[in-house]
């Protein structure tokens, strides 16, 4: 009679494969692995320093001989002037009542509350008072006040220093030339009488004649 020998029970190599085969996935990404947190590299080296970010400017004063004709404290006052958006501060400056009464009739409120780091060169009431009469008459009218205040908005903050000697482009598209020094700066050839009033959203500069551009 034959000897039946027993055959060899099969190995579950099917159930290890998924297992191995992430294994050796995974093998060449340990390789890439950067260094571990205690600043130790696959080499021994140190792990480079993150590169510093570059310090903010420290807040600048305002500027100009009307910055001491605003009020000391509550409404108008620097102070309640800085924590309101740039439209709420022309709306609470008693010599803006013009520049005000302009962006309601520009109906240009949602892009004043849009604003964000942009330079707003504001016309007092005697600089609106000296243009000639058919210029006030057209901007009694939406299109003519929208593009002057488009004319009057920079899209960069604007600093004191940024005013000397320097061209701009307005919001408008028309170039505004910067001059100055000191204290005495003009922007389109309209002296800057209050510069450098940062509200919540803008820096707000008060002149006293409609800036020309050019």
């Amino acid at each position: 009679m034959r000897r039946r020998t027993p055959r060899p029970v099969p190995l579950a190599v099917p159930a290890l494969a998924p297992a191995l085969a992430l294994a050796f996935a995974l093998a060449p990404l340990a390789g890439c692995a950067g260094p571990s947190d205690d600043g130790s590299g696959g080499d021994g080296g140190a792990a480079p320093a993150a590169a510093a970010a570059p310090a903010a400017p420290p807040p600048e004063r305002p500027f100009g001989p009307s910055c001491a004709t605003l009020p000391t404290d509550g409404p108008g006052s620097l102070e309640a002037i800085g924590g309101v958006p740039v439209l709420s501060a022309i709306d609470r400056t008693s010599d803006l009542t013009t520049m005000s009464g302009l962006i309601k009739t520009a109906k240009a409120k949602d892009l004043f509350d849009s604003m964000d780091n942009v330079t707003v060169f504001a016309p007092n009431d005697a600089a609106f008072a000296k243009l000639p009469e058919d210029q006030r008459k057209a901007l009694g009218t939406q299109p003519g006040a929208s593009d002057l205040l488009r004319r009057l908005i920079v899209v960069r903050d604007l600093r004191k220093a940024d005013l000397a000697d320097k061209s701009y482009t307005s919001l408008q598209g028309a170039a505004l030339k910067a001059t100055g020094s000191g204290d005495d700066y003009r922007i389109g050839g309209a002296r800057v009488v209050c510069g450098s009033i940062r509200t919540a959203n803008a820096r707000l500069a008060v002149l006293d004649q409609v800036p020309t551009s050019g």
